[in-house]
């Protein structure tokens, strides 16, 4: 008669152990929250005044590049300068289809479309220009870099609408030019400056000597 001998069970590997239960929390579902992380909060964007220079009539070219008018084959005088950023609201998201004007003086210190009928003038600087927020926020300018005029530093406007009502209109100084004796900033809260001001730099592939620089705007 043949005898079955019968093995000892062998012990559970401890790192087979560990793998199986690796593997198994692996393949649990993961949360909504930590597949959506939430957008960093964003401080609003300081309002400043309107002034006297916002177009009584509005031209019939206001593309959103101010350098060239339509019908005119002369570009505008100055340095050109290529303005872009995004609208958020203050959670950090997107404010797409926003609306953005923009206006400024020409390179000789004259607002077109607002009185500003003075002369020296540049009729082929156009003054004015509006741009639509794509679906992720973001808007662009072809513009020239500001001049100062009566006092003030340069400078340039912007008033923001989107939709639901919300409204901002501001101004956006350049980095590195004198703003200490400006009486707009002046009279703003502190902190107001630095929140408005945009560094600039060159940029490559457009002509020779533009600048670029960025500029978020964040609504309440």
């Amino acid at each position: 008669m043949f005898r079955i001998a019968l093995l000892p069970a062998s012990r559970p590997d401890p790192r087979r152990r560990a793998l199986c239960a690796l593997a198994a929390t692996a393949m649990l579902p993961v949360g909504r929250a930590s597949s959506q992380p939430t957008a960093p909060a964003r401080s609003p964007t300081p309002s400043q005044p309107e002034g006297p220079f916002y177009p009584k009539t509005f031209p019939a070219d206001r593309d959103s590049d101010l350098t060239q008018v339509l019908g005119r084959a002369a570009r505008a005088q100055g340095t050109p300068l290529y303005l872009s950023g995004r609208v958020f609201t203050r959670d950090g998201k997107p404010l797409g289809n926003a609306t953005v004007e923009l206006w400024q003086c020409d390179v000789h210190g004259r607002y077109h479309h607002a009185g500003d009928d003075g002369v020296p003038r540049d009729d082929n600087f156009q003054g004015y220009g509006v741009a639509t927020a794509d679906t992720e926020g973001r808007y662009a300018f072809k513009t020239i870099r500001p001049v100062p005029y009566g006092g003030r530093p340069p400078h340039m406007h912007i008033r923001v609408r989107a939709g639901g009502g919300s409204v901002l209109t501001t101004q956006i100084y350049i980095a590195g030019d004198a703003l200490a004796g400006d009486s707009i900033l002046a009279a703003s809260s502190s902190g107001t400056m630095g929140q408005l001001t945009m560094a600039l730099a060159p940029v490559t592939g457009r002509e020779q000597g533009a600048l670029g620089g960025t500029f978020d705007l964040v609504l309440r």
